[in-house]
C-alpha cells in the first residue's frame, strides 16, 4: 500500500508538471490571446459613448395642518412613498427600453432615503453633465408644478379664514359692542328709572290717596257714631215721631256699617300695597341691579372682550400660516452632485475583467486545443 500511494503520488506530481509545462509551451499564445482580448475591450471602451450621471435629494414640500403656540403638525404633500412610485411610472424608471431616449436624458432611479420620511433621491444618465442636470431640474419643476394646486388651496382657505375672522372682529366692534352698551344704558335709563317711578307713585300717590281716604271715612264714621248716640237719646210720647226716630236710627246705623267696611277694605287695600306691591317692585329693582344688570356689565366687559380677543388670536395664527415656514413647496436640499467622470463604461473595471477574462480563457484553450490533440493520437495509434 506504501508502495502504491508513492506511485500516485509520484504520478500526481508529473501530472503537474505537464501542466505547467503544457502551459509554458503555449505561453506566447496566452500572451498574445490575452493581449487581443484586452486591447479590444480598450477599444471598446474608448469608442463607447460615455454616460454621466447627476443625483439630487429633494426635500417633499408640506403645509402645517395645525398651528398653536405649543404644537403644530405637518402634512406631507404627498408621501415619499407614494411619490416614488408615482415617479417611476411617469419616467418609465423600470422600463428597460428607456435608455433608447438617453440623448435627452433618462430617470436611472428614484429611491427614498432610509429613515427620512420627507425626502426622496433622483438619479439621472445622460451623454453630457448638461443633460442629465437638464432631466433632474426637469424632475423637480414636475414635483413643484404637480403639488403647486395644493399649496394654492390652502393659501386661499387661509385668506378665506382671515376675512371672514376680520369680518366677525368687525361685527363684533361695531355692531355687537354697540348693542350691549345699548343695553346697558337702557337698564340704566328706562328699566330702572321706571321701577323707581313706579314705586314712587306708590309712595306719594296711591298709598297718600288712601290714607285720604281712610282719614275721610275715620270722620264720617264718627259723625254716624255721634248722630246714632244723639238719635237714641231722644225720646218722645207721639208714636210717630218715634217711629220716624226709629227708621232715622237704623239708616244711620246702616251708614256706619257701609263707611266700616269700607275703612276695612281700605286698610287690607293699603296693606296689600305696602306688603305685596311695593315689596315686588322693590325686589325687582333690586333683581335689576344685581342680576340684569350685572348679567349686562359681565357680557361687555368679560365675555365680549374674551371673545374679542380669541377672535384677534385667531386671526394671528392664520396669518401666521401664510409665513414660509407654514407651508413649502418641494425643493432641492444642497446642490446637484455632478460627476464630472463619466459612470459608464467603468474602465479601469472593464479592462482588468477582460484581462483576467482572457488570461483564464486562453489557458482554457491551451488545456482544450491538448485534449483534442491527444485524441487525435490515440485514434492515430
Amino acid at each position: 500500500m506504501q508502495e502504491n500511494a508513492r506511485h500516485n503520488v509520484y504520478e500526481d506530481e508529473i501530472d503537474l508538471k505537464e501542466l505547467f509545462l503544457t502551459i509554458w509551451k503555449k505561453k506566447i499564445f496566452i500572451v498574445v490571446f490575452t493581449a487581443i482580448i484586452t486591447i479590444l475591450a480598450i477599444i471598446y471602451v474608448s469608442f463607447k459613448t460615455q454616460i454621466y450621471e447627476v443625483k439630487s435629494v429633494i426635500k417633499i414640500g408640506h403645509i402645517k395642518n395645525s398651528l398653536s403656540e405649543y404644537s403644530s403638525t405637518n402634512t406631507l404633500l404627498e408621501p415619499s412613498a407614494i411619490l416614488e412610485q408615482k415617479l417611476k411610472l411617469i419616467y418609465g424608471v423600470d422600463d428597460p427600453r428607456r435608455y433608447e431616449f438617453i440623448e435627452d436624458g433618462v430617470v436611472s432611479k428614484i429611491s427614498t432615503i432610509k429613515n427620512v420620511e420627507n425626502f426622496i433621491e433622483i438619479t439621472t444618465e445622460a451623454y453630457s453633465n448638461e443633460k442629465a442636470l437638464e432631466k433632474n431640474k426637469e424632475v423637480l419643476n414636475f414635483i413643484q408644478n404637480e403639488y403647486k394646486f395644493k399649496i394654492d388651496e390652502f393659501i386661499q382657505k387661509t385668506n378665506i379664514k382671515i376675512k371672514d375672522i376680520e369680518s366677525k372682529i368687525k361685527y363684533a366692534k361695531e355692531v355687537k359692542r354697540v348693542d350691549l352698551e345699548q343695553n346697558i344704558e337702557k337698564i340704566n335709563t328706562q328699566m330702572l328709572p321706571r321701577i323707581e317711578k313706579e314705586i314712587e307713585l306708590l309712595k306719594s300717590v296711591e298709598l297718600v290717596s288712601l290714607e285720604k281716604k281712610l282719614e275721610f271715612n275715620r270722620e264720617k264714621l264718627k259723625e254716624y257714631e255721634a248722630e246714632v248716640a244723639r238719635i237714641s237719646k231722644q225720646k218722645s210720647g207721639d208714636n210717630s215721631q218715634n217711629m220716624l226716630m226709629a227708621v232715622q236710627l237704623l239708616n244711620t246705623q246702616n251708614l256706619s256699617l257701609s263707611v266700616q267696611n269700607s275703612i276695612e277694605n281700605l286698610i287690607r287695600e293699603k296693606e296689600n300695597l305696602i306688603n305685596i306691591k311695593l315689596v315686588d317692585l322693590e325686589k325687582t329693582k333690586e333683581n335689576i341691579i344685581k342680576e340684569t344688570l350685572r348679567k349686562a356689565k359681565v357680557e361687555l366687559e368679560i365675555n365680549f372682550l374674551k371673545e374679542l380677543d380669541d377672535l384677534n388670536d385667531s386671526l394671528e395664527l392664520e396669518k401666521l400660516k401664510l409665513t414660509n415656514d407654514s407651508f413649502r413647496n418641494s425643493e432641492l436640499v444642497s446642490d446637484y452632485i455632478v460627476n464630472d467622470f463619466p459612470v459608464k463604461p467603468k474602465k479601469s473595471l472593464t479592462i482588468a475583467v477582460a484581462f483576467v477574462t482572457g488570461f483564464i480563457l486562453s489557458i482554457f484553450l491551451v488545456f482544450f486545443m491538448q485534449f483534442i490533440g491527444n485524441i487525435r493520437k490515440d485514434i492515430k495509434q
